[in-house]
């Protein structure tokens, strides 16, 4: 009935825009419910202001925003909106073609400030311009990086020469420590990224007495390589600024360049402390685009090793928060519990962590013998263990001062900044893919969606705290509703046989070596898959030119997007204070760079 819903916001959509703008609209598909519409460069701005601000079809958040390089071919580049409404959870695609010879967009940040980050990297990565962009500038590759390494033609190994200094401005002293007033004369841009020439630029005022601090990127407690550039006015922060891509991984580069069974391996090291979540989004892309039906116990199942993940996230979450903060003893026991789900996904696939047991069509085999019944023990175990995390943390008067009031950040803000997960949720905004757009059998299950009401560290921890408690409800409820049956589609093109039949069949083992070897053809088409991962809303954008291997593999990291939110949480705030946000947060930066 959802999906009804969601359809019928999508076309009334596409029918106010014909209203509108009847010009507009160069072309319409669908394809498995993905409505994408495709507009010129010139109603780009009226198209996305009128499905944001009307009324009757508010799609008001920014899900994505991306290209695609379409080489040898004119226009040459996509840029691709996705654009959801957070009333029913529709999603509409907007494209729009551009010119090799004329790159160039408007900006949609005065709409949707979360497109800032999104527009910077199609700028890094494609070299696409936003006009009146507030600061249009590379995001992941550093500056003086020759080429945009997403292009077609860009080698995937790297230019042979790709980086460059300029030479004058190795010369120049670094930024003083602390700002004596503004300087006459300007500095070139050097390899440390900020000097008194674009302070200005950063929103840094450079004020008498204002203190540059540079946070990371080798730091504790940044949860990885992020850099924060902050400036101070005493201990309280007037400014901050995340630096991001010294992780930068090429995933979605080097997903590109193999077959669709091969990328699924990528898929584990994006987010790795999630890694269930980016093989389920990763696969329902590619099985929508397969047009494949997958059995009823393996979409049990992937919720089951789904909401074992988000447990062994969430304890990582917490138990590292807290030891930021000094309650150490709070790490050594989460972990004590997380090595218990560990214990499990090492049973289940011999591995702890990369285990990309979801796949294409199913999952990888039957659970083991035995493992079912060690997953039992969980919802046994695990009750008493969160209460006594509790006792612990949340009415010590320490936590309470670390934590309360600190961080906040409203829901309206939070929405128009693209955060999602816990960090939304805190706000207050009911927003949780597992119930607005149910998907693998979730709507089987009954479940809450725990909501702060006053947006702060706080609040991000209690729901941390009770969507573990949700997780135990939905892991008693798998066990006790698991139908009997197979556990991969029937489609021996595009599915692995089982184990058992590869000593016994012929036929068997030349699909698998076929399958293994050389993968197998997608239709073409595009779709955009998500789920809700530990940290908010796991998006893969699957385009498909018919060929055995993805022709854009393309990654909506919800880490990406909630970082955005730290310069809103922090001003204001003490220095002490930017490690409780960033543990509210929870960004694991393989999810940011990718």
């Amino acid at each position: 009935m959802n999906q009804i819903f969601r359809m019928k916001r999508s076309e009334s959509a596409i029918q106010r825009i014909r209203e509108v703008f009847p010009e507009a609209v160069h072309n319409i598909s669908t394809l498995n419910g993905d409505v994408s519409i495709t507009v010129g460069k010139d109603k780009l701005l009226g198209v996305v202001k009128l499905l944001k601000k009307e009324s009757d079809i508010s799609f008001d958040y920014l899900s994505d925003l991306t290209a695609v390089d379409y080489l040898r071919k004119e226009p040459r580049f996509e840029v691709v909106y996705h654009l959801t409404s957070t009333k029913d959870g529709a999603i509409i695609r907007v494209k729009v073609p551009l010119t090799l010879s004329e790159p160039v967009l408007p900006s949609i940040t005065a709409l949707y400030p979360s497109s800032d980050w999104y527009e910077r990297e199609v700028y890094d990565m494609f070299g696409i311009v936003f006009n009146d962009h507030p600061d249009l500038r590379r995001i992941l590759m550093p500056e003086g990086w020759r080429g945009h390494p997403l292009r077609k033609d860009y080698p995937p190994d790297g230019e042979e020469v790709a980086f460059t200094y300029n030479k004058d401005s190795m010369e120049e002293q670094p930024l003083p420590f602390i700002l004596e007033g503004k300087r006459d004369g300007y500095l070139e841009f050097t390899p440390d990224g900020f000097t008194l020439s674009n302070l200005e630029r950063l929103g840094l005022s450079g004020a008498r007495g204002r203190i540059i601090l540079n946070m990371g990127p080798q730091h504790p407690s940044t949860h990885g390589l992020l850099r924060l550039v902050i400036e101070l006015d005493g201990e309280r922060i007037s400014k901050i600024i995340p630096e991001i891509g010294y992780l930068h991984t090429g995933i979605e580069k080097s997903g590109e360049y193999l077959t669709y069974p091969q990328a699924l391996t990528l898929t584990d090291r994006a987010d790795y402390l999630a890694n269930l979540f980016n093989n389920l989004a990763y696969c329902m892309a590619v099985e929508r685009l397969l047009g494949l039906e997958i059995p009823l116990r393996a979409q049990y199942i992937r919720v089951l090793l789904c909401e074992l993940n988000r447990l062994a996230s969430h304890l990582l979450a917490i138990g590292v928060m807290a030891h930021e903060l000094g309650a150490t003893s709070v790490l050594l026991y989460c972990f004590r519990e997380r090595e218990i789900i560990m214990d499990i996904f090492e049973m289940l696939s011999g591995v702890r962590m990369m285990t990309s047991y979801i796949t294409i069509g199913g999952l990888r085999d039957e659970l083991p013998e035995g493992l079912l019944d060690k997953i039992k023990e969980v919802p046994k175990i695990f009750p008493e263990k969160i209460d006594e995390y509790e006792k612990m943390l949340t009415k010590n008067p320490i936590w309470l001062k670390r934590t309360k009031g600190i961080g906040y950040i409203s829901g309206k803000q939070a929405l128009s900044l693209g955060a999602s997960g816990p960090l939304l949720r805190g706000s207050g905004i009911n927003r949780d893919l597992r119930k607005a757009s149910p998907y693998s059998s979730y709507d089987h299950f009954d479940f809450e969606v725990p909501l702060g009401e006053n947006g702060d560290v706080f609040d991000r921890y209690m729901i941390r705290i009770e969507e573990m408690r949700q997780s135990l409800r939905i892991i008693r409820q798998v066990i006790d509703k698991l139908p009997d049956g197979p556990v991969k589609a029937d489609n021996r093109k595009v599915v692995l046989p089982p184990r058992e039949e590869l000593g016994k069949s012929m036929e068997s083992l030349i699909h698998h070596f076929l399958i293994a070897s050389g993968g197998f053809p997608v239709p073409g088409g595009e779709t955009y898959a998500t789920v809700e991962s530990p940290r908010g809303e796991l998006g893969y954008y699957i385009v498909s030119d018919g060929s055995e291997k993805p022709y854009r593999f393309r990654i909506r990291g919800p880490s990406f997007a909630n970082l955005m939110s730290i310069p809103a949480m922090a001003r204001e705030c003490y220095i002490a204070d930017v490690i409780a946000i960033i543990g509210s947060i929870d960004p694991v930066l393989g999810d940011v760079d990718r």
